[in-house]
């Protein structure tokens, strides 16, 4: 299984400084294409009383469980960052492939796939880095504008054991006081940062938590752990729904019936091993008063994933998670019904099938926060984040109204924020299931792939899956074609012989290439590739440290090790290369070459084996060499600076 690798806060920071200067984007994020706020308008909201500049963010999912996702998240306007969700199963096998967004959306992801203690060095990481960009304000932005109020949401699950076991309470401790990771952090800014050594970063990262539950978590454990979460921490509390909540029958009628979605097979008894209806609504209220009584917030997100049968051949898995559109439509569904039993008031979150096309009746309804991933993993990825907070200045200009909780008692018809949201979502709601844009006709195309196949080198190189790619590990960079005729060794004793001519050959002046410790093999980029075999699979694979290069899983690996060093995995041999002034030493573990660019030997030697009889292709010397010197003279971008970090 692909292992996920942060890096330090310097390096963050060296590499967006600079990209920046050299591409005027951050992790491939175009500033031009970045939320820069909306001027004499307020997009602003109140979560468990804390200011967020937007009401929008990343659900807890791919897009918030390291640095780069937070910070893209953020760029793209994201202000209330529901961080993946950690559990005491810190060290989860999880399938690979385990995205599937071909049109609608499943997956078989579920938690974080980093150890506790990694996720929490992430998070605060990615806390401190975003009280820098503001103090900094290196974003062109004034750190006195309330663009930069950001919230960061505790996502924790999944029973009751394990919510109480010492490493989660460890891991929550330090999320609300983590002052200690924060001052290191601080301490170890490089000279040019050394005058924030002293900013005042706030040690309560977060103070709320959504809470996921597993399927057929029974009712009594999910108050249990709401309740161990509110008197152990006094936290804010959001517990998130399955959509199971809504019945067997009207999901079925509604997902088969009115929106098309025949070949979509439910679990009937995930619908009655769920909690259901009845015993929920009491359980709200109950929970409302344990808040209440502690001084804290509590209300419910709507809604996790739809579990249904696997009945493709993406995943292993007998089961597998419905998100997406048709989702949409039963979690709004199941939101209201809900709302109309526990009033008006009761706290709601909201995330599923969220778009830039239906953000802002989800706002309408007095929802906070809306958030997405779904849509974050189409093409575009984070650049489509601010088409949403568009689309809401859109609608206020044509409403003649400066701020949101305006916008929805206009429209919702009452001076009353509750009321007003109640009523849009009354007015709204129902005519969901009627809009095409849900049903199954308007959501079943596929990604256009075109029948070839990739190779380590040369694509179509449209980019697509730079992006599409939530951790940011796919990154282009410049690598000038080339055409040799490389010299075929034998090597007999102490004879070398040249036997032939091989053809290395690139015909594309930019390559794709892949952060090997950034990517988790999701397969997303695979999805929307036009080319057949993988971006993640089949293109250059870079490593940032010798230890995970080591641990590489037999695909082809780089190990960059020296300004004018590298190393590589290709065909499942070990190779090294090393830049000389004018010539080039390049070894195979067993015979070490020197050799001038066009790959003649100047000079040989045995290194270690049997002195046999053994045939050298330099078809991997090649292949070292165009790498190399394309990323030492490539534009600082991010993948680049960190790649060329020694």
């Amino acid at each position: 299984m692909a292992e996920l690798h942060g890096i330090s806060l310097n390096g963050h920071l060296t590499a967006m400084r600079s990209e920046l200067e050299s591409l005027e984007s951050l992790y491939g994020f175009a500033v031009k294409k970045m939320y820069s706020g909306a001027e004499n308008f307020d997009f602003s909201v109140r979560f468990h009383d804390k200011p967020a500049a937007t009401p929008i963010g990343p659900a807890a999912g791919p897009h918030s469980q390291m640095v780069q996702n937070i910070l893209l998240s953020f760029l793209g306007g994201s202000r209330i960052i529901e961080l993946k969700t950690v559990q005491i199963l810190d060290e989860l096998e999880i399938p690979r492939p385990c995205i599937d967004m071909r049109n609608i959306g499943f997956n078989v992801e579920w938690s974080q796939e980093m150890k506790l203690a990694d996720s929490y060095r992430e998070y605060v990481t990615a806390w401190v880095l975003l009280h820098l960009l503001r103090e900094s304000e290196l974003l062109g932005i004034a750190k006195t504008d309330a663009f930069y109020d950001t919230i960061f949401d505790m996502s924790v699950g999944y029973d009751l054991r394990g919510i109480r076991s010492e490493p989660i309470h460890e891991w929550i401790s330090n999320m609300l006081d983590g002052s200690q990771l924060i001052e290191g952090l601080l301490h170890s800014l490089p000279q040019e940062w050394s005058d924030l050594r002293n900013l005042d970063v706030p040690a309560r990262v977060s103070e709320s938590v959504t809470l996921s539950t597993f399927h057929g978590c029974p009712p009594q454990e999910i108050e249990g752990m709401v309740r161990h979460l509110i008197e152990t921490y006094r936290v804010h509390v959001i517990v998130k729904m399955n959509p199971t909540l809504a019945g067997f029958e009207y999901v079925r009628d509604m997902l088969h019936n009115r929106l098309g979605y025949r070949h979509i097979e439910l679990d009937k008894k995930a619908f009655e091993d769920d909690l259901q209806f009845t015993d929920a609504i009491p359980m709200l209220r109950r929970l409302q008063q344990v808040a209440s009584d502690h001084g804290v917030h509590f209300g419910a997100k709507f809604t996790n994933t739809l579990v249904v049968r696997n009945t493709e051949n993406i995943f292993k898995e007998k089961v597998q998670y419905l998100s997406g559109v048709p989702l949409h439509v039963i979690s709004m569904n199941l939101m209201l019904k809900v709302r109309e039993e526990m009033g008006a008031g009761f706290p709601v979150s909201f995330s599923a099938g969220i778009d830039k096309n239906n953000v802002v009746d989800a706002l309408l309804c007095n929802m906070v926060p809306v958030t997405t991933c779904t849509d974050l993993l189409k093409k575009g990825g984070y650049t489509r984040l601010p088409a949403y907070l568009g689309n809401l200045k859109s609608v206020m200009e044509k409403n003649g109204v400066r701020d949101l909780q305006a916008l929805i008692k206009l429209t919702g018809g009452s001076n009353d924020l509750a009321l007003a949201g109640m009523n849009n979502a009354r007015r709204l709601i129902p005519a969901l299931q009627e809009n095409e844009r849900y049903h199954f006709k308007k959501n079943q195309s596929l990604p256009r792939k075109i029948g070839s196949q990739l190779k380590l080198f040369d694509c179509i190189t449209c980019n697509i899956c730079l992006p599409v790619c939530p951790n940011a590990a796919n990154f282009n960079f410049p690598m000038p074609p080339v055409t040799l005729d490389l010299p075929l060794y034998r090597i007999e004793g102490k004879e070398l012989t040249r036997i032939g001519t091989e053809l290395f050959e690139t015909q594309k002046d930019g390559q794709i290439a892949n952060l090997a410790d950034f990517c988790n093999d999701c397969g997303n980029c695979d999805t929307f590739c036009p080319e057949d075999g993988g971006p993640f699979n089949e293109k250059p694979r870079f490593f940032f440290s010798e230890t995970s290069y080591r641990k590489n899983d037999g695909r082809n690996a780089f190990l960059i090790t020296k300004s004018n060093k590298i190393e590589a995995v290709l065909g499942g041999k070990a190779y090294r290369l090393e830049l000389l002034s004018e010539t080039f030493i390049f070894s195979n573990g067993n015979v070490e070459l020197e050799l001038d660019e066009k790959g003649n030997c100047l000079n040989w030697k045995w290194l270690s084996g049997r002195k046999q009889s053994v045939d050298i292709s330099l078809i991997p010397f090649a292949s070292m060499r165009q790498i190399l010197l394309g990323i030492l003279n490539a534009p600082a971008g991010y993948a680049i600076t960190l790649l060329r970090k020694k």
